[in-house]
Order: C-alpha cells, then sequence, then structure tokens
C-alpha cells in the first residue's frame, strides 16, 4: 500500500453511480485523501485494486459479476476496507474479513466520518494486516489460485445469467495474476 506524502489512496467501488458520487462528495472535505479510482463493479475493483495499490478501499457488497466478497478473496485484505451498503445481513461477515466499518446506506456525513477515522487509524498506525490476523474463517489464497476461483466465479455468473462467459474478461485476468494457466470457457 501506498501512502504518498500522508495522503491516503482511496478506492470507491459501487455499482450506483450515485452511491460513488456520495462518497466523492463526502471526501471533498478531506484532501489529504486522494481516490484513485472508481469502479462501478467488482472486476473494475479487481482489477484497479491489483494495479493501483491503495490504503483504503469503499466497497459495495452486491454489485454485478463479482460482490463484495468475492473482490475481497481475489485480492486479500492487505488494505482498509469500509463496507458501504444497503444490506445489513452482512455485517458480520464483514468484520469477519476485518473490514474497518460496514456503513448502512443511506448513511449520514457524522458516521462517514467515523468510519474514515478509524481507516484512517489502520492506515497510519498501520495495523497488522489482516491476513496476519489468521482469521479462522477465512483461508489465504495464492495467486494462481485466486485466478481459478475468478474464472470459476465469472463462468458459473455467466451461466447462471444466461450471458455468455467473455473471454478477453479472463485474459485480463490472466495476465494479472499469473503467467501461465489453460483457459477453458
Amino acid at each position: 500500500m501506498t501512502q504518498t506524502a500522508e495522503r491516503t489512496r482511496a478506492v470507491i467501488v459501487d455499482d450506483e453511480d450515485l452511491a460513488r458520487q456520495v462518497v466523492r462528495e463526502l471526501l471533498q472535505a478531506h484532501p489529504e485523501i486522494e481516490i484513485v479510482a472508481e469502479c462501478g463493479n467488482g472486476f473494475e475493483a479487481v482489477k484497479a485494486v491489483t494495479e493501483l495499490k491503495p490504503d483504503l478501499l469503499f466497497l459495495d457488497i452486491q454489485m454485478p459479476k463479482l460482490d463484495g466478497f468475492e473482490v475481497l478473496e481475489l485480492i486479500g485484505t492487505e488494505l482498509a476496507v469500509i463496507f458501504a451498503t444497503a444490506y445489513d445481513q452482512h455485517a458480520l461477515r464483514a468484520f469477519e474479513v476485518h473490514a474497518v466499518d460496514y456503513l448502512l446506506k443511506p448513511f449520514g456525513a457524522e458516521r462517514f466520518e467515523q468510519a474514515l477515522a478509524r481507516a484512517r487509524k489502520r492506515v497510519r498506525e498501520k495495523l497488522p494486516a489482516a491476513s496476519d490476523l489468521k482469521a479462522s474463517t477465512q483461508s489465504w489464497i495464492m495467486p494462481r489460485r485466486r485466478m481459478t476461483t475468478l474464472l470459476s466465479l465469472a463462468k458459473a455468473k455467466s451461466t447462471s445469467s444466461n450471458k455468455p462467459f467473455q473471454a478477453w474478461k479472463a485474459r485480463w485476468i490472466q495476465r494479472d495474476f499469473c503467467e501461465s494457466i489453460a483457459l477453458t470457457s
């Protein structure tokens, strides 16, 4: 994770443009937070986090292609994560994967500030990465296994939605996560 000159690099992930806009507007009061990417789905999130190495991730749970937990399974949880979602039933699982906070939409500025303060503290103090906490509920996977998992999820989602599996997505995933793997679609 990269904290340049006390600036915290953040990525906002939500399939709703309005929800991304709310987070973006609330972050305007914090010049020390640099938004390095905004993503509308899980695939974009995995790509952005892998390439940009942010310190902080604002993450929705229910999104097309990959949900928030599938994103974390693929990228790991070495960065501070604030879930921002409309579904309260996922809160326990969010903390099992060591989320910094869980914002229930619609949330206000005061609640957002509390979550942001916790995230900044984690980034600033460089608390142990979630993977170092050895959570019993999470098994950490190597990049090749992450790749295989992602391909399986993508194929399963395309099958369940009656949309064809798009091989180009598999190619960028392959490029980003490992050098050689047999792709079957």
